[in-house]
């Protein structure tokens, strides 16, 4: 009978490939949102997105010099720059009623049309059974 023997040193190789799976950095958080940093003159759009910042780029206090972007940051500056109205950052705008009347309605005229679809194919299938069977075929030549 064989013996094996224990040997850690095959596990190295996995231990080694796991190690690089951890990471240092700890749980993100992710301060959504954005605030109102000063007052835009007038109603320039330009102004009111130039009087608006992302919660995500604060500066730590006490940061000088080149500050590194904080994660977030860059997402929330690109969508500030894409919205049509930049003062909806701050406070959002009325939605207004639901619309699903108009998506029931169109529901409902898709599922009669195939009700009445099928209904004419089981008509025009049973008159070409009838008519089939009326008709000629080559072998009564």
């Amino acid at each position: 009978m064989r013996h094996h023997s224990y040997r850690p040193w095959r596990l190295l190789p996995l231990a080694l490939l796991l190690s690089g799976c951890v990471s240092s950095m700890g749980p993100i958080s992710w301060d959504t949102g954005y605030r109102q940093v000063g007052d835009p003159e007038g109603q320039d759009p330009e102004a009111l997105r130039r009087a608006i910042a992302p919660n995500t780029c604060r500066a730590a206090p006490g940061q000088t010099g080149i500050v590194p972007l904080p994660p977030g940051c860059a997402n929330d500056l690109n969508l500030q720059a894409m919205v049509e109205r930049p003062g909806d950052l701050l406070r959002g705008r009325e939605m207004g009623p639901a619309r699903g009347a108009p998506v029931a309605a169109a529901a409902r005229e898709r599922l009669e049309d195939r009700e009445r679809a099928n209904s004419r194919r089981v008509v025009l299938e049973a008159e070409a059974r009838g008519s089939a069977s009326r008709s000629a075929t080559t072998r009564d030549l």
